[in-house]
């Protein structure tokens, strides 16, 4: 054998075979000519669980915190067994070997490990290829480097993955073992990401439960002109008393203001029509995929990743699904033609869509300076057969066909009025649009369009406001003055609280935390200070739910009195995204060789037993009373209630209520309806002792027991 190439999938190795050429499939690999390909299928060896660095260390012990699980041992994953042992064996015949996992510090490290593993001797190059095509292949195949130049990014990957371990494990068993001495049964698992990820929930909850409303004023004036009359917002001008977003907080200043503008002569200052564009969206991250299905079909995250997994491995029917991206190569451009045309006779219910396509139209998707480790999500020119698919395996299909397809489609075109007047030396602005060319929006509702305008026309205002000149001239008929109330930001759903993570810096207040999380994602499109990645997002959500710290009612994610008691009980640095941004800072440096991934590694132990020897969970019992308990009393007598980790009881009579119904934990809005009204709403997600899935309203009956009642 010649050479080896060890690619990080399946596919990119069949890709990596047919730009080599003369393939022949074998058992976990191909041969081409005197040189072969294999792959990984994603990571085959992960870092030993604690009880195989120390056998005592499979019960959990808080003398044996924090944990010694350095050095770090690899173990191969069951699943992945025989294809790991088959490079082992192709590695051993090798006289040169192409690494060829995805182009960033995770892609490094997931085939560097396996040969790390297997003690390989031989010279390694790199080739680095971001795009699953044979030309682009062809290409990157040309231009090997050396895979000693990607050291840094190695290590860099390992610190991570070693210091979540590290962290993961003894957090994980600290804080269980010291609420197991408060009669609690639950895992608290505490992660990295995982962790801020609740403590985001739990604090938009409690901003939303805890807001204070305040009253700002807006004023608004009916300018009657020769062609109609419009309405036109004031502009606050800076001496205005405002609160902090810019809204007027005094009702009499706002008065002053009408009663000096009223029945007065407006004057034109400032008139404008501009034609303007809006592109059509971006083709799908896999991020924005699944805030779409979740927003549009109620598919959740971890369900439309495995749907895409589907539509790639069973069906053949899309690219990448895993992917951060949203833009395109230009090889995938040169393909359009032929993809487009395939499509085309799979979906006859988009023919005009497609009939209104135009393979010459370059859309700003196609940027190769802005593809990362793979492109955006898009069909790929496949026969496949649309009828085979589940019902939401067509959704998301279609849904990327169409983002797809939009690329091809013209710009939506409209007109933009904006009209500035002089009331009494007060401005006033009127602003209008007109659509004159729908464009992509046909096939895709422009609501997705994050950059869009409203284009909708209104009681004909633009009409009216592109008459207008400069020095023209009306009467400010009436001033309008409407008292608002401030609101809290919403309760997360599942698509919201998926596009805040990748933003969550915006929460930050550190100045110099938030510039690492910001630093952290140059150079990523859609990216802005996030943490997780579009691919552990999804699962992390799912744990976190699945061991109780949240819940879903009415698509909203309510914190459990458990996930409360957790984020209240936890320092802030283990509840924030501080650790990921400091992290970052230290892993440039590993990368740039300015620090090792031992010196990293050191300090983290010493920061984990600091914590794992300082937990207090004094505060989660409290946290959980407060929060399942603030208004109500007995149902059967009145008296004040008292609440545990596991129950809520009456101080003076048998009334007792288990938070934990048919496999859910009822939020603290439930407790409270159920406690004060004798009733809750509709509950999703009961599970019978079959293990099957139902909704119910829950009521009280006359002894104080929970039953299920069902609409």
């Amino acid at each position: 054998m010649k050479t080896l190439y060890i690619a990080e999938k399946p596919q990119l190795g069949q890709v990596i075979a047919d730009a080599l050429g003369h393939p022949r499939r074998k058992n976990g690999y191909i041969e081409c000519g005197q040189n072969i390909v294999t792959w990984c299928v994603g990571h085959l060896l992960e870092l030993a669980p604690p009880e195989a660095h120390h056998p005592r260390y499979a019960k959990w012990t808080a003398t044996d915190l924090p944990l010694k699980l350095r050095p770090p041992q690899y173990v191969a994953k069951p699943a992945t067994q025989d294809q790991l042992d088959t490079i082992g064996e192709l590695i051993k015949q090798a006289d040169e070997i192409v690494h060829a996992g995805d182009p960033d510090d995770e892609g490094q490290l997931l085939v560097d490990e396996v040969l790390w593993f297997f003690n390989n001797t031989c010279p390694v190059k790199r080739v680095l290829i971001n795009d699953l095509n044979v030309n682009a292949a062809r290409k990157a195949l040309a231009n090997l480097r050396d895979n000693q130049e990607f050291y840094g990014l190695s290590q860099k990957a390992l610190a991570r993955s070693i210091g979540d371990q590290l962290y993961g494990f003894n957090m994980t068993r600290a804080y269980t073992l010291a609420s197991q001495n408060k009669g609690l049964k639950s895992v608290l698992s505490v992660g990295r990401v995982q962790t801020p990820i609740l403590g985001l929930i739990v604090n938009r909850y409690l901003a939303f439960k805890n807001h204070a409303a305040a009253s700002y004023f807006n004023v608004s004036a009916q300018m009657m002109l020769d062609a109609g009359t419009v309405l036109a917002k004031l502009v606050v001008p800076e001496d205005a008393p405002v609160d902090n977003k810019g809204r007027i907080i005094d009702e009499q200043w706002s008065l002053n203001v009408a009663n000096a503008c009223q029945g007065k002569v407006a004057t034109v200052t400032q008139a404008s029509v501009e034609d303007k564009q809006t592109p059509a969206p971006l083709p799908f991250s896999l991020l924005d995929l699944q805030v779409q299905m979740s927003r549009q079909h109620g598919i959740d995250a971890e369900k439309a990743l495995a749907v895409t997994q589907s539509l790639r491995e069973k069906h053949k029917a899309i690219t990448y699904n895993r992917s951060d991206c949203n833009y395109l190569s230009s090889e995938q451009y040169a393909e359009a033609s032929e993809t487009l045309a395939a499509l085309s006779s799979l979906l006859p219910e988009l023919a005009d869509a497609f009939g209104q396509s135009d393979t010459q139209r370059k859309s700003r998707a196609f940027d190769d300076s802005k593809v990362s480790a793979h492109t955006a999500i898009i069909p790929t020119a496949e026969r496949v057969d649309v009828n085979s698919m589940t019902a939401d395996e067509r959704v998301v299909y279609l849904a990327i066909v169409k983002q797809y397809l939009a690329q091809f489609l013209p710009e939506k075109c409209y007109q933009a009025a904006q009209v500035m007047f002089d009331v009494e030396g007060r401005g006033f602005i009127a602003r209008a649009t007109k659509l004159t060319l729908a464009g992509w929006t046909t096939l895709i509702s422009a609501s997705q369009d994050n950059d869009g305008d409203n284009t909708e026309e209104v009681g004909g205002t633009f009409s009216i406001l592109a008459t207008l000149h400069v020095g023209d001239t009306g009467r400010c008929e009436a001033v309008n003055i409407s008292k608002e109330k401030t609101k809290p930001l919403p309760l997360y759903s599942e698509a919201t609280l998926l596009k805040d993570l990748q933003r969550v810096a915006k929460y930050v207040s550190d100045p110099r935390i938030k510039q690492l999380l910001l630093a952290r994602d140059e150079g990523k499109a859609g990216e802005h200070g996030g943490i997780g990645t579009p691919a552990t997002r999804a699962s992390m959500l799912a744990t976190l739910q699945k061991r109780g710290f949240y819940t879903v009612e009415k698509k909203k994610l309510m914190p459990t009195p458990l996930g409360l008691g957790l984020i209240a009980a936890l320092p802030s640095i283990a509840s924030t995204p501080d650790m990921t941004a400091l992290w970052h800072e230290q892993q440039k440096m590993i990368e740039s060789g300015e620090l090792t991934v031992d010196a990293f590694l050191n300090e983290l132990e010493h920061f984990i037993a600091a914590q794992v020897n300082n937990v207090d969970l004094g505060t989660v019992q409290s946290v959980s009373a407060d929060n399942t308990d603030t208004k109500a009393y007995c149902p059967m007598c009145g008296k004040p209630l008292f609440t545990s980790s596991k129950v809520m009881g009456c101080k003076a009579c048998p009334f007792r209520l288990f938070p934990k119904i048919a496999g859910k934990t009822l939020t603290a809005t439930q407790i409270e309806a159920l406690l004060m009204k004798g009733k809750t709403g509709v509950i999703k997600g009961f599970r019978s002792k079959a293990g099957k899935s139902f909704d119910a309203l829950l009521r009280l009956n006359g002894e104080g027991k929970v039953e299920f009642s069902f609409k």
